[in-house]
């Protein structure tokens, strides 16, 4: 046998090898391996067509030439559609791939096959295939038929609109995928070229280049894989859509390494950049919670930006319902939660002086007054109001009455502890709930306050208006142990402030014993 072509054989014999373990690992690592089983036939096709053109070279005669040349047709057709197939899927254009476009797309090929095994009843392939004169090793030449022109410009043409559908859309995915890109390119354009040189007749003995360049797009593919993470890392959704979604998008592999991620991501997410792709998730964004359950749902601030987000994660399934990622969806609920914050505090506070409404001071002193009864504590509780508060409004205008309750409020807050419970009672009347405080230290915090409202004078419109607030003060008793009873013990001792001429203090030592604060 001629050495060059010994060597020919050897070459052809690794890249059918390569294409074998392609597919093997392809299947093993088919639930990361996105289009695993278009790959796996693409690579089966691949072998079959480089052995069989191996065994044709190694043939002894014509009829054993023959049998292995017509064993390549069982892969060599089905090649370039199931690659367009593949280059449709890796692009997003799932959409074309209907059964009956697949169907069509393997017609030709069929028939290819059925015309190259039956092509001694009727030399529409081959017009004819005789062995090479003066040749030490048997080679055979073809004089090729009708339908193989048929064959070969369906196969031309299926390559090169894959590698059109490729620049397309190397032009529209982002720089991190064009390593990927550009190897399927190659994929397509490298067997394109050596078969041109065949068919000029400029291939090395004649023989067909293509099997032997497939050893080099095989190593091509390999390197693809293990260092880009070609069809496991591979664009998803990578449409106008996915990127002018406001919606926030990440995508996850199954061992939760970040597949693809849309601009909106990018804003919400300070520490994504193209360089993420790849990463594990957690090492990218320092979220706390687990994302390993089916589906998650969760809300996440970030503390940069002051931003709200709803969190959703869904897992993301193939066709045969085997898990293989997850999205994650990141909506901006920063003005929902700013509207949701401002409805509770107008569930809770007066909308004039942002202190507490009658309805929750209630509810907070009632879980307070019950505390202090079970841990056998003391709890005070006052009432106060803005005297002559009808004649500021008459005098000086509703707005100015508005200015008085505010005033009062803002030197209420200077005397009282964080861990008293101050409310607007209704109108000018206020109302103060102290835990852990006896009546007298009560009734000297409302002395400290009445002073205060006495001698600090509303200044409103360039005049200083004169206010002052009358005091009830009571305490939790054996028989004064709910808040209704306290309440109305301290509306009693305010009425005696009022009627001994306001601007005073008094304590309900008992249900009838009223003191004023000296």
């Amino acid at each position: 046998m001629n050495p060059d072509i010994f060597h020919y054989i050897v070459i052809i014999s690794i890249s059918g090898v390569l294409s074998i373990l392609l597919a093997i690992y392809a299947f093993v690592k088919r639930k990361v391996f996105s289009n695993s089983n278009v790959f796996i036939l693409i690579s089966c096709f691949s072998a079959i067509y480089i052995f069989g053109h191996a065994f044709e070279l190694a043939g002894n005669n014509l009829a054993e030439i023959k049998i292995w040349l017509k064993f390549q047709y069982f892969g060599l057709p089905f090649i370039a559609p199931t690659c367009l197939i593949l280059i449709l899927q890796y692009t997003g254009l799932h959409r074309f791939l209907k059964r009956k476009i697949i169907t069509s797309l393997y017609i030709i090929p069929i028939i290819t096959c059925l015309m190259s095994l039956t092509n001694d009843f009727h030399h529409l392939f081959y017009q004819s295939v005789y062995l090479r004169p003066n040749e030490k090793t048997p080679l055979v030449d073809m004089i090729v038929g009708p339908l193989y022109i048929v064959h070969g410009s369906y196969t031309f043409g299926c390559l090169l609109f894959g590698t059109c559908i490729l620049i397309w859309y190397w032009k529209r995915v982002k720089a991190v995928y064009w390593k990927q890109v550009m190897t399927l390119i190659l994929g397509q354009i490298i067997p394109m070229a050596a078969s041109f040189l065949y068919l000029i007749g400029v291939s090395p003995y004649g023989m067909d280049p293509v099997p032997i360049v497939m050893c080099f797009t095989s190593a091509l593919y390999l390197w693809a894989i293990i260092s880009t993470k070609l069809f496991m890392i591979a664009p998803i959704a990578r449409d106008r859509i996915f990127e002018s979604m406001r919606d926030g998008v990440l995508i996850v592999d199954i061992s939760n390494r970040l597949v693809d991620y849309n601009e909106a991501a990018e804003k919400m997410i300070p520490t994504l950049l193209s360089s993420s792709i790849g990463k594990n998730i957690y090492d990218i964004w320092k979220m706390e919670e687990d994302i390993s359950e089916e589906q998650q749902k969760f809300e996440w601030m970030n503390r940069k930006n002051n931003k709200y987000y709803y969190i959703h994660v869904t897992e993301v399934f193939n066709n045969k319902k085997i898990a293989v990622g997850k999205t994650i969806v990141l909506s901006d609920v920063t003005e929902q939660k700013v509207l949701e914050a401002q409805l509770k505090q107008l569930a809770y506070t007066d909308g004039l002086t942002k202190i507490y409404n009658r309805t929750y001071f209630m509810k907070r002193s009632q879980e307070q007054l019950e505390q202090a009864i079970q841990l056998n504590k003391s709890l005070s509780l006052f009432l106060f109001d803005i005297d002559f508060f009808k004649k500021i409004n008459d005098h000086y205008g509703h707005h100015a009455g508005d200015a008085a309750i505010c005033h009062v409020v803002e030197l209420c807050k200077k005397s009282l502890q964080p861990e008293y419970i101050f409310g607007r009672y209704g109108g000018e009347e206020f109302v103060v709930c102290l835990p852990d405080t006896n009546i007298l230290e009560a009734g000297k915090i409302a002395e400290k306050i009445r002073a205060e409202i006495a001698k600090t004078p509303l200044h409103l419109n360039e005049k200083f208006i004169t206010i002052t607030a009358s005091f009830g003060v009571t305490e939790i008793r054996e028989n004064s142990n709910t808040l209704h009873i306290l309440l109305e013990q301290a509306d009693k001792a305010l009425y005696i402030s009022k009627e001994n001429g306001r601007n005073s203090v008094h304590l309900a030592i008992n249900d009838s014993f009223i003191i004023p604060v000296e």
